[in-house]
């Protein structure tokens, strides 16, 4: 694997007004409603706020009301322990979507900042292997493969990885296929397909992963998107 840019991706989302069904997001997420707020639930307790900071690995449901919001997931950020899984955002937040529309890189870092509770920069053998994940999300790389590069035992090679990510290796790979499906499929791929090229195994695996991963099938999920974005 070669050098490349050391960071994480960032997705924009932007949906018309609807629900999602009850799902786990995999990486941290901030939802912006853009003229109306958004309510955010689980069994236990419901949010409505203008803008919504949800962990990942956290079940919930989402209505987005009139006007839409816009979604955006922030790849490789570290909530602090002691944040709850879903809680408000002030209003200097709202000008996140814009920070995408203008691919204003250092204001967007400077975000992602606020929320991450590391501090300290990611492993560079690591990063190559997320690099390597992104781009080629149908090259589904083994735990022994991922050991190899690291120079690590494998346990400690899924922990590091853990680490540094605040994902598994298992599910980094299927967030890294399920985007990769979406952007295909939001520029025009037939779903079915779009999967397959990510590694999924057939149009039926790729709707059990986005209804678990977005709380929505794919083909609703297309025909409320508006726009997706992703920024490294």
């Amino acid at each position: 694997m070669h050098a490349q840019k050391k960071t994480f991706q960032n997705h924009l989302f932007s949906f018309d007004a609807g629900a999602l069904a009850l799902h786990k997001n995999l990486m941290p997420c901030v939802i912006v409603g853009r003229q109306n707020q958004v309510l955010v639930a689980n069994e236990m307790t419901a949010l409505d706020a203008n803008i919504v900071c949800i962990k990942p690995n956290v079940p919930h449901r989402v209505v987005v009301r009139s006007g839409g919001a816009d979604i955006i997931y922030l790849d490789g950020v570290h909530l602090p322990v002691e944040a709850a899984d879903f809680e408000r955002l002030d209003a200097k937040w709202e000008i996140l979507p814009t920070v995408f529309e203008k691919s204003d890189h250092a204001t967007l870092t400077r975000f992602r900042m606020m929320l991450d509770g590391t501090r300290h920069p990611p492993d560079p053998k690591v990063m190559d292997i997320v690099r390597h994940l992104y781009a080629t999300p149908m090259v589904r790389m083994s735990q022994t493969d991922l050991a190899h590069h690291l120079g690590l035992e494998r346990t400690q090679s899924l922990r590091h990885f853990k680490s540094t990510t605040g994902q598994t290796f298992r599910r980094f790979k299927i967030w890294t296929a399920i985007i990769a499906t979406a952007r295909s499929a939001y520029l025009g791929e037939k779903i079915g397909t779009a999967g397959i090229d990510a590694g999924f195994s057939d149009a039926a695996h790729t709707a059990r992963t986005a209804m678990t991963t977005f709380g929505l099938t794919p083909t609703k999920g297309l025909t409320g998107l508006t726009k997706m974005q992703t920024l490294d």
